[in-house]
């Protein structure tokens, strides 16, 4: 009993849930466009499967399961990145024109429409995962 209390399999299990909390609140936030722009499901989708198997992975622990964790953490920065450029490509012109062509910087364009910074939770988790993945092993169990 006392090996499965281990700090390491405790944060993936955190991890795995968190990955679910975020799949149903981007479930919530884009509830109204699921059916007209099919790529918002993506988040939904891997956060779902992801917060499952790294919920087994959690109780699992061995070689197969590290590697399978790294991967689904590595497809979670990916979805993040995938994410942050999908809420703020219409942003670049704005942000380019400030830095190239010395316009002002309207802040008004951090602000409106599409959270500037909600992806990058994805990213966060999975950066989180990848470095409990590096500095506590756990494929030598």
């Amino acid at each position: 009993m006392k090996k499965f209390f281990q700090l390491n399999r405790l944060i993936v299990l955190f991890i795995g849930i968190g990955l679910f909390v975020l799949a149903f609140e981007i479930y919530l936030m884009h509830y109204e466009q699921l059916s007209v722009k099919r790529i918002m499901w993506t988040p939904i989708i891997f956060g779902s499967i992801g917060g499952a198997s790294v919920i087994l992975i959690s109780g699992i622990f061995n070689r197969i399961s590290y590697y399978l964790f790294l991967v689904v953490m590595g497809v979670s920065v990916c979805v993040g990145f995938l994410g942050l450029y999908l809420h703020n490509r219409w942003r670049f012109s704005a942000i380019m024109n400030t830095l190239f062509f010395h316009k002002p910087f309207d802040f008004e364009i951090l602000t409106a429409y599409t959270p500037l910074l909600a992806p990058s939770a994805f990213i966060a988790i999975g950066g989180l995962g990848i470095l409990i993945a590096v500095f506590e092993r756990w494929d030598k169990v």
